[in-house]
């Protein structure tokens, strides 16, 4: 019976959907990059799919903090994806050392990105080690926004 209900509770955590494409753009950008970098993670309207991903090489960054270009991507979003039927999924970024999970600050911004973007139930956050060149998959709900989860990590 314990095992049911693991397995029950692995199952609420949906899985990041991702093309292979996006992913050797991640980790030939922000996993070959010294840390903190990422980028926006977009996908098809009415889906939490990832196929399409934006570097954002304009992002304030610091060793220990990336901040998007929210002004450049907000104007992307409106003139060259939103017409085109692609949305916004999530943001990828790297952290530095070994640490592979979503800091306060992190957490704070999806929130607020949840708050705002009220279709979005799945807000796609995976971390980047670029030490190890490694991604681990994170997913933040919108019904549970201070409980980051892992998941797996489906490359279609």
């Amino acid at each position: 019976m314990q095992q049911l209900k693991k397995s029950s509770a692995s199952l609420s955590t949906p899985p990041i959907v991702m093309t292979r494409h996006v992913l050797c753009r991640i980790m030939s950008t922000v996993a070959a990059l010294p840390a903190e970098t990422g980028g926006i993670l977009l996908g098809p309207i009415g889906s939490d799919d990832v196929t399409g991903y934006f570097f954002d090489t304009t992002a304030q960054c610091t060793s220990v903090t990336y901040s998007p270009n929210h002004v450049l991507l907000r104007q992307k979003m409106k003139e060259e994806w939103l017409p085109y039927g692609i949305d916004f999924k999530g943001f990828v970024h790297s952290h530095p050392g070994t640490s592979a999970w979503l800091s306060g600050g992190d957490l704070t911004y999806i929130r607020r990105l949840l708050e705002i973007n009220t279709d979005m139930n799945v807000f796609i956050a995976p971390i980047v080690i670029p030490r190890q060149f490694r991604i681990r998959p994170i997913v933040v709900l919108r019904e549970q926004p201070d409980r980051p989860r892992e998941t797996v990590l489906r490359i279609v």
